[in-house]
C-alpha cells in the first residue's frame, strides 16, 4: 500500500559524542555518520522498509547535499517528487551516549506554493502524511485527499498558526508531548482535537503513547539514539491507516517500529515489527 507524505527532508550529519554536557572546548567523537533527516523523508523511508511503498513530496536545493540526499531516498525504494530552492536543508546532531539527541537545524529558503499536480501526487495512495513543514502543500494534497475519504495523518509538533491549520484536512492528528504541555497538558489538547473530529493521539516518548482510548506503554529496549523516532511512528502508523487497520491497531505497530528504531538508529523491517508485537 502507498503513503504519501509531504514536507520536510534535510541531510542530517550525526555526531554520537562521546560525553555530554561539553566540559572543554573540543568533545571527542565516538562516531559518525550521514543519514536521511527531516519528519516527512524518515517517515517515508520507514514506509519503505515496514514494506510499503512510499512517496515523498518535498523541497530542497540543486547542489551536492540534494543529490546525495535523492540518491539516499531512491536507494531505500522512495519515490521522490520535487520542487527546488535555493539550498538543501543539513542538520548537525549530537546524540549523548544515553541515545538523547540535540538537533541544529539549517534551513534555507524554499518554495512555498505548490507547483506540482495535486491529483497526479494522489495516485494509487491509500493514506497521506503531512509534517506541518510544508503547510501550501500540505493544505492542498490533504483536501483533495479527504475528498477522496482516504485517512490524512497529521504529525502536530509545533504551537504555530500554520500547523494547526492542517488540523482542517487531517483525518488522524499524532501530537508531540513537547507540544501538548505548550498547549495547557495531554487531555486539553486530546479533548480539543476530538471536539474538532480528527482521532487524536500523543506521543511519550519512553512512557509510550495515549490516546482517546487509553495508553500503550512503551516498549522496553536499550536505546542507542532517538533521532527520527517521532517519524517512524508517523510512518508506520500511516502505512498502518493505508492497510486498513484500526487507529488502535495502528498505534500499537507504529509504537512498536518507533522502539525498534530507537534501539537500531534506523527504520525496522516489517519482520522485526511483527516478531516484537509477537
Amino acid at each position: 500500500m502507498r503513503v504519501l507524505a509531504v514536507g520536510w527532508a534535510n541531510l542530517d550529519q550525526r555526531y554520537y559524542v562521546e560525553a555530554f554536557p561539553p566540559t572543554k572546548s573540543r568533545t571527542g567523537v565516538r562516531a559518525y555518520r550521514e543519514t536521511l533527516g527531516g519528519p516527512a523523508a524518515v517517515a517515508a523511508q520507514a514506509v519503505a522498509r515496514l514494506g510499503g511503498s512510499a512517496r515523498l513530496l518535498s523541497r530542497w536545493g540543486k547542489d551536492p547535499a540534494g543529490a546525495r540526499l535523492r540518491a539516499m531516498l531512491e536507494a531505500e525504494g522512495v519515490e521522490v517528487h520535487l520542487q527546488l530552492g535555493d539550498a538543501t536543508p543539513v542538520s548537525a546532531v549530537l546524540v549523548t551516549p544515553v541515545g538523547e539527541r540535540y538537533i541544529f537545524p539549517y534551513r534555507p529558503p524554499l518554495p512555498t506554493g505548490l507547483e506540482l499536480d495535486p491529483v497526479r501526487l494522489l495516485e494509487g495512495v491509500g493514506a497521506v502524511l503531512l509534517d506541518g513543514r510544508w503547510p501550501e502543500a500540505g493544505q492542498a494534497v490533504g483536501a483533495l485527499a479527504r475528498a477522496r475519504g482516504l485517512p490524512v495523518v497529521l504529525d502536530l509538533d509545533r504551537n504555530r498558526a500554520p500547523d494547526w491549520s492542517l488540523v482542517t484536512v487531517a483525518s488522524h492528528v499524532v501530537a508531540s508531548e513537547e507540544l501538548a504541555l505548550e498547549h495547557g497538558g495531554i487531555e486539553l489538547l486530546l479533548d480539543r482535537l476530538a471536539k474538532q473530529g480528527v482521532f487524536a493521539a500523543v506521543t511519550l516518548g519512553a512512557r509510550g503513547v495515549v490516546y482517546e482510548g487509553g495508553h500503550l506503554p512503551a516498549h522496553r529496549l536499550e536505546v542507542q539514539d532517538t533521532t527520527g523516532a517521532g517519524d517512524v511512528f508517523h510512518g508506520a502508523f500511516a502505512l498502518a491507516l493505508a492497510e486498513g487497520q484500526a487507529a488502535s491497531v495502528a498505534l500499537r505497530f507504529a509504537n512498536a517500529a518507533a522502539a525498534l528504531h530507537c534501539a537500531r538508529g534506523s527504520p525496522p523491517s516489517r519482520q522485526a515489527v511483527e516478531a516484537l508485537l509477537g
